[in-house]
């Protein structure tokens, strides 16, 4: 089965309100036919990392560890948070949160960042890495006994109800508070603010869990940017690389592809580069899969649409491609 996930493709209905399509009046005809054509599954809502934990059999393993073991396989052992650098926008009574998507961040610049950090917080145990300018770690002196929010779950929403959890709740606030008006600060941000640039004026934490172990392992390889769900293929010991650049030279028929180009968009409320993402997908990746399915290429398709409403999963196989009957179908529609 060649699968392809695509978070951020469909728009949850709002309570009384048809579902919103602002693909309605682009040309998609390989979209459009993958969709008519195959078999519609609808599960429970999910997010991506969701879908993927569920996937691999890691619902209750550290996101932390997984990307850890990726980005530094060979760091100290203990007990490790993402630390993830993020902008806090004020917006009336609430403060949105905005990931290093939005803050292209040199390394230079996120070391200098991480340094200011350790010079704070080195003499209580607490340790900063920037293993990547957008992939922070905090390693703890004991295990965390609280829970987070994963940062994905985060983005563009009012952090209050997304803070870290539990009996020593407000210990955990006042450390992030603490860090805000360290990073409020630095240089870094100052030059940043004066050159137009977000400033990165806090960071996420998140990726609590335990220890890393055998996984499930959904295909036999995957084809990501993403680094949690790289470092989910390589705890399940499957082979795992970057996504090609389309498929007009289709992978294995056992490979899981995850198409997250939509997610930063939509995030960031940019629609119009929302659209032009979508068209790139069409051209790259939907296009050429269906004239390859069509073609007796590859026999077995699915395309997995998480969302906060449902999940949507469309399947494709051999015998289906007699129902020419079944016309192309829009997002609308799903």
């Amino acid at each position: 089965m060649l699968t392809l996930v695509i978070p951020s493709l469909r728009f949850a209905a709002q309570p009384g309100q048809m579902a919103f399509d602002p693909s309605a009046d682009l040309d998609l005809p390989g979209l459009t036919a993958l969709l008519g054509r195959g078999e519609q599954c609808v599960s429970a809502p999910a997010s991506t990392e969701q879908w993927l934990r569920q996937a691999f059999n890691a619902q209750d393993v550290s996101a932390a560890a997984l990307t850890l073991a990726l980005d530094l396989p060979d760091a100290e052992a203990g007990h490790w948070l993402r630390a993830d650098p993020v902008h806090l926008r004020a917006d009336r009574d609430r403060a949105l949160l905005f990931d290093a998507s939005v803050l292209n961040l040199r390394m230079d610049e996120a070391q200098a960042l991480v340094d200011a950090l350790n010079g704070l917080y080195r003499a209580d145990g607490y340790s900063f890495v920037a293993a990547t300018p957008s992939r922070w770690y905090l390693r703890l002196p004991m295990a965390m006994d609280g829970q987070t929010t994963p940062l994905a779950e985060a983005l563009g929403r009012d952090i209050r109800p997304c803070m870290p959890r539990g009996e020593n709740a407000m210990a955990w606030h006042r450390l992030l508070n603490e860090i805000q008006m360290l990073l409020y600060t630095q240089p870094v941000n100052d030059v940043r603010e004066q050159a137009g640039q977000l400033s990165a004026n806090s960071v996420w934490l998140w990726g609590e869990g335990q220890p890393l172990r055998a996984l499930a392992k959904p295909a036999a390889q995957l084809y990501a940017e993403d680094a949690l769900a790289r470092g989910l293929a390589q705890a399940a010991g499957i082979a795992h690389g970057d996504l090609p650049d389309g498929l007009q030279h289709l992978p294995p028929p056992d490979s899981l592809l995850l198409l997250d180009s939509l997610v930063a968009p939509l995030n960031r409320g940019d629609i119009h580069a929302w659209r032009a993402a979508l068209q790139v997908l069409e051209q790259g990746f939907l296009l050429p899969l269906w004239q390859a399915w069509r073609q007796g290429k590859v026999d077995d398709v699915c395309l997995v649409l998480p969302g906060e409403d449902r999940t949507v999963q469309i399947t494709l196989h051999a015998g289906q491609r007699w129902k020419f009957w079944r016309k192309p179908r829009p997002l609308k529609q799903l």
